[in-house]
Parts: C-alpha cells; sequence; structure tokens
C-alpha cells in the first residue's frame, strides 16, 4: 500500500514520522505528512488500475528553519530513489511552515506519488 510505503522511507530519514498532525511538543526533528489529493487511476471500463496515484505534502520540522529546509531535501531525495516501491515527482519547490502554533520551523513540500493499491 502507497502510505505503508511511504512511512517506511521516511522512517528512513527521521524516526519520528507522524501522519496528519504531530501532538504539541514532540521532539524535533520530525517529519508529517497528509493527502491532498491526487488522480485517480480509472481504466475505460471503469475498472480500478493496481496503482494509485496521491497527492502528498510533506512538512519536515526541525530546530532553525535551514536545518529543517536540509531535513526536507533528503527526504526528496530519499522519495526519489525509492522507484523500487512507487514513484515520486515533487510538484513544488519547499515552502516555509512553521508548526500551527509558531513554536517550530518548518518547510514543506507537495509531492505526487505513484504507488501500490
Amino acid at each position: 500500500m502507497l502510505e505503508i510505503d511511504l512511512q517506511a522511507v521516511l522512517k528512513t530519514v527521521c524516526p519520528r514520522v507522524v501522519m496528519g498532525v504531530a501532538p504539541s511538543g514532540t521532539k524535533t526533528p520530525y517529519i508529517t505528512w497528509q493527502h491532498i489529493g491526487g488522480d485517480p487511476l480509472i481504466f475505460l471500463d471503469n475498472a480500478q488500475a493496481d496503482k494509485r496515484n496521491a497527492l502528498i505534502q510533506i512538512n519536515a520540522y526541525h530546530s532553525t528553519g535551514l536545518a529543517a529546509l536540509q531535513l526536507l531535501q533528503v527526504v526528496q531525495a530519499a522519495l526519489l530513489a525509492s522507484t523500487s516501491k512507487f514513484v515520486a515527482r515533487p510538484l513544488s519547490e519547499p515552502i516555509a511552515a512553521p508548526d500551527d502554533a509558531d513554536a517550530v520551523q518548518g518547510f514543506l513540500q507537495t509531492v505526487s506519488i505513484t504507488g501500490a493499491r
């Protein structure tokens, strides 16, 4: 499943990975991710493909903005190298994005991932 493979790849970069929002007080560095859409892969006979496409927003948080950006760059490299699990394509350059409480520095990036159903 695409989400299980994604979680496994992200954990090779950072041990703290959360789908959705991390609990307040989570120790940095950490990564969060969430679905923000995607393109359904449906054939002309209405059968579903054996793959799925998802737009995933990946957020990297660290002690400084520069460290968060560097963490996200390592994430991107890991995703692009994981061709045995899925195909990942960044759709944007990283965007500065502190956590919801403005307490932790972060960067986010949107990635299109096509992987196992």
